[in-house]
């Protein structure tokens, strides 16, 4: 029986594609050419918001980092001249499917004083490597409400590593340079996706059925999207629509 998580939790500066999805082995049935996936796209619905003006930074917090590449964008609600919506965390729970975890730790950076991802998806109990690409020291500093907390420097080229065993979504922030803003959304959900710069996803692997997705943004809140049919060996597709609307639903937190 296919059973969907309830993923409840709390735009981007470069066309970078959807972050790839975990490979992940369903317990029934076990073949690829039994699996299908979905390729979907978030789209605005409605008149699109004016494009927020970039971050206003005081000169004296800005020490340390070079001028002419620090990135100012305001990525909180991003979206494309053709209505993609970015940064979207969407979730699927397959009953019987195997958890993989990343063979290696999913990379968080900070360049440019800037977090890089903006959002970062991670598997709970995967290692996650906060890096500092800087030529200034920064400060990590996250917000969880189940897992442990903490706030720490990480020095010029140096990296961090920490593991989250709970599913939540965390705010991060750096004390050094205020305007730096992130998140870490942690699920325990056996498939999942984020939008890219242009709204389109893709979640691979999944045994034919029906699926109703969970979906997150910062600044949209979270929601459902409408059913659609997965059938073996084929991709399936799916446009979800997103609106001010929705915005007001909370999500920032599971």
């Amino acid at each position: 029986m296919l059973t969907l998580s309830l993923f409840l939790a709390a735009s981007a500066l470069s066309a970078r594609p959807a972050d790839p999805v975990v490979p992940v082995t369903a317990a029934q049935p076990n073949h690829a050419d039994e699996l299908g996936s979905i390729s979907g796209k978030i789209v605005w619905e409605g008149e699109r918001p004016a494009p927020k003006p970039d971050i206003v930074m005081d000169e004296k917090a800005t020490t340390g980092c070079k001028h002419d590449s620090i990135n100012k964008k305001d990525e909180s609600l991003m979206i494309d001249d053709k209505g993609g919506v970015a940064n979207v965390v969407l979730t699927i729970e397959v009953a019987g499917a195997e958890k993989k975890m990343p063979a290696e730790p999913i990379e968080f950076d900070q360049e440019g004083c800037h977090f890089d991802p903006h959002v970062a998806v991670v598997p709970a109990g995967a290692t996650l490597r906060f890096a500092n690409s800087d030529d200034t020291n920064h400060n990590l500093h996250i917000y969880p409400k189940k897992n442990e907390g903490f706030n720490t420097n990480v020095a010029v080229k140096g990296t961090l590593e920490k593991v989250f065993a709970k599913a939540e979504v965390i705010d991060i922030k750096c004390d050094i340079h205020p305007w730096m803003k992130g998140y870490i959304v942690v699920t325990d959900a056996s498939h999942f996706a984020k939008s890219g710069a242009d709204g389109t996803f893709t979640i691979a692997g999944l045994p034919p059925g029906d699926y109703e997705l969970n979906w997150w943004h910062e600044e949209l809140g979270k929601g459902k999207t409408a059913k659609v049919h997965v059938e073996a060996g084929k991709v399936a597709t799916l446009e979800h629509k997103v609106s001010a609307k929705a915005a007001g639903g909370g999500g920032r937190r599971k």
